[in-house]
Order: C-alpha cells, then structure tokens, then sequence
C-alpha cells in the first residue's frame, strides 16, 4: 500500500483524497492533524509504520483544509437542509420491542453485520440511553471523533456506530428527563456523520416514551421491525409498540422473534412457548420475517465483544435470509403525523 491510501481513522477516506499528506519524501513526510487527538495520531503512526519506518511530522489544519474536508464528508451541510433531507437515499429502521430482555440490541447488531456482510452500508443508532450495550456487543471500542461542529461516528468493521456509551463514564446512571433525552436524539441524528449509510439502523429503547416519541417528531420518515420472544407477555407489550407506530405513521416491515427455541441432541425444545411472534404479526397484519433459536454461541460472541465472530457459524444464515427479506420490503412512504391519543 502507497502512503496516500492510508485511510485517515474516523474519515473513511484516504489521505490522498481528504489532501491530508504532504512533503513525501524517501523517509518522511507530513501529514495534516485534522483531530488534534493523540489516539488517531497514534493510530495513523501505527498504519505508516506498516509500510515503512517514515519520520512522520503533523501540521495544524488550516481553515482551507478544514473547509476541504468538511465539503468531502458533508461535515459543512447546513443543519436545517440536513434535518429535511435526512431520509434521503438512506433506509431508517427502528428495532423496537415492548419490553426489555427479548434481545433487541444483539438483532440491532447482527443485522447490521448481515447488511455489510450483503454490500450496504451500515449505521447503528443505540438510541437506548438508559440501556446501551450495542457498543460493548460489537467491540466497537473507539470513541466517536469529533471534527467542525460535527462527529464521526465509531467505526468497528465497515459498521458505524454511536451510543450514549462514549459520553458517560461506565459506572454512570444516565437519569435524564424528556427534553434532554430529546436533545441527546437529536445530535445522535443530526450533528453526527450519516450521510454515507445506505442503511441506519436505530437500537431503540423498549416500550413507547419519551424517545421513541422524539424519534417520531424528528424524522420525516422511518420503518420499524418489531421484536419480541415467544411468551405472551413478551407479546402483548410488544404489539403496544407496534400500535404505536401505526399511529405515527410509520411502516412497519414486519415481526421477529427470538430465543424461538433450542436444539437439544437434534429436538427442538419450545423453553418460552411456541408461535408467539407469527400470532403477533397476524394481529399487526405485518409480515413474519423470521425467529431465531436461543444459541449460546450468540452469547458467547456478544459477552467477549466480538458478535462478528458469528458469521463464521452456520446459523448466521437465518440472519442473511431475514436482511435479505428486509431488502426485499418496499415501504409505503407517507410522512410521519404524530397522534399519540
């Protein structure tokens, strides 16, 4: 690899392309500090000394850089056009579930890497303030960068990712009331970089308050997949949040359930009841688009921070066939009116 290919950390473009590198000579070179953050730096270090031992110099961004670069990744968008626009060329999927524990994060995440493992590309929006996990499920350990009044988002494998993970210290409760729940939503959707995702997906919290309604508010457009597990609790909470999206007019693409059942020495054993998920998109008059089994190697991957590790079992399959039934979903497009009552 020449040195002006080196992908720029957080960018997702070359220094050649974000005219980043400089002065390139036998040895050594220059390369323009668009971050002023030691980890990217290190990072960039990490990635020359890969081809060659280069004497690496930084110089500060001027204005005419900075401007160059804003216009390369729509970090200069103004913020009104980007709100009335923000649908544009991207599908907005919200992953809801009525109740906490039915495994709404970890689909939120395989689906992400079955869209990426199918050519799209990914954004993952853990809008779960209170409950965020998608990063530590992902291995998505780098912060996001910020850069021009704007923020990259974490970047794990081709997957873009932001979470209120980065901004809370772990032992932290996030206790916060509605209008700053709904400021926190809005900079995760508008203040960070999606304009190169073909596909968002938004990790949302379970039931129907105060984010969800935000979420609503603030797009013109979205879809939701709605999840839940076999047991009619799981259930009947979870056809609440699809009534809710009836009401805001979004479209929802269908149902899921999960932990549908084990494998023991060949049997399928049925440990949460059976046909939960097929009796609820019968009720919402959605398509079913699939369970998946209760698998301790989706634990296993999950809890080392390292879900990608799945792709390599045979029972990632289930998860292409399901993104590939979303891809198949045309959505009746019809702008969002909130009635809540």
């Amino acid at each position: 690899m020449e040195l002006e290919n080196i992908i720029y950390p957080g960018f997702n473009k070359s220094l050649s392309e974000l005219k980043a590198i400089s002065k390139i000579k036998k040895k050594s070179c220059e390369i323009v500090d668009l971050t002023e953050i030691e980890w990217v730096r290190d990072v960039l270090k990490h990635r020359i000394d890969e081809i060659g031992d280069f004497k690496i110099k930084f110089t500060k961004a001027t204005d005419e850089e900075i401007q160059h670069v804003s216009n390369l990744v729509g970090a200069d968008i103004d913020l009104e056009e980007l709100k009335n626009n923000f649908h544009k060329n991207k599908r907005i999927i919200g992953i809801t579930s009525g109740k906490g524990g039915v495994g709404k994060s970890t689909i939120t995440s395989l689906l992400g890497i079955a869209f990426d493992t199918l050519g799209k590309k990914v954004g993952i929006l853990d809008s779960d303030i209170w409950g965020y996990s998608v990063p530590k499920i992902l291995g998505a350990k780098f912060p996001p960068i910020p850069f021009n009044e704007r923020i990259f988002p974490s970047r794990i494998n081709n997957l873009n990712v932001i979470s209120m993970e980065y901004f809370v210290k772990q032992d932290e409760a996030v206790i916060w009331r509605g209008p700053m729940l709904h400021k926190a939503i809005e900079q995760f959707l508008f203040e960070v970089l999606w304009n190169d995702v073909d596909v968002l997906l938004i990790d949302m919290p379970p039931g129907t308050g105060d984010v969800s309604i935000s979420l609503s508010q603030f797009l013109k457009y979205f879809e939701n997949i709605v999840i839940t597990t076999p047991q009619t609790n799981a259930t009947i909470v979870a056809e609440r949040s699809g009534i809710m999206s009836k009401k805001v007019n979004a479209s929802i693409i269908g149902v899921i359930e999960n932990m549908s059942y084990m494998e023991v020495d060949g049997n399928k054993i049925y440990p949460f009841g059976k046909d939960g998920g097929k009796d609820l998109s019968k009720k919402l008059d959605v398509p079913f688009l699939g369970e998946l089994p209760l698998l301790e190697d989706i634990t296993v991957s999950s809890e080392g921070s390292n879900l990608f590790a799945f792709k390599e079992k045979p029972e990632f399959e289930k998860i292409l066939n399901i993104a590939n039934e979303i891809l198949k979903f045309q959505p009746k497009k019809k702008p969002i009116d909130l009635k809540i009552n």
